[in-house]
């Protein structure tokens, strides 16, 4: 009985030991896994599957448990505001597959702050839409993201993206 007592009250503490840690270095950490997400997650090329938000971006997002806070001005359609992950990227799958290309680079202000359980990363980027009817959408943008981690791997829970247009010009010496 004692042996089974002690065993309920130590196995939330061994839950806790024994979890796998999220990385804090290397390609897996959070600021790496914010490069990766706007430079390869959000990218399209010509000839590119389409795009299908659940099977592209799932290393970066829980669609298991998809609650959380996504904002970015530049949201397709009326809402810019999503509290379901899964919601915020069907939102972009329309505007995603109408592009003949999309192209991004980083910019400035590159940061992470990470703790064991949660991270927040920041950086500039600079994008270039090329729609199917050949009009050039070209923008400026911020992201900051927060990441949780879950079972050893970082997952986004909150996003907060503001971008700006931009003339092509202004930003042809990031993408060339």
């Amino acid at each position: 009985m004692k042996t089974l007592l002690l065993a309920a009250c130590l196995l939330p503490v061994s839950a806790t030991v024994w979890a796998k840690p999220c990385p804090q270095t290397g390609n897996e950490a959070p600021l790496a896994l914010h490069k990766s997400w706007i430079l390869q997650g959000w990218e399209r090329k010509p000839g590119d599957p389409p795009f299908v938000f659940a099977q592209k971006m799932r290393r970066y997002y829980d669609l298991a448990s998809p609650q959380g806070v996504f904002y970015d001005n530049f949201a397709p359609g009326q809402t810019q505001l999503f509290h379901n992950a899964g919601l915020y990227g069907a939102n972009w799958e329309a505007l995603q597959n109408n592009a003949r290309s999309i192209a991004h680079a980083l910019t400035g202000g590159h940061d992470q702050i990470a703790g064991s359980k949660v991270a927040s990363t920041t950086l500039g980027f600079v994008g270039k839409l090329h729609r199917q009817d050949d009009e050039i959408i070209a923008f400026d943008g911020r992201s900051q993201l927060g990441w949780v981690c879950q079972k050893g791997h970082w997952k986004i829970r909150h996003e907060m993206n503001y971008a700006w247009l931009v003339k092509p010009e202004a930003i042809a010496s990031y993408l060339n």
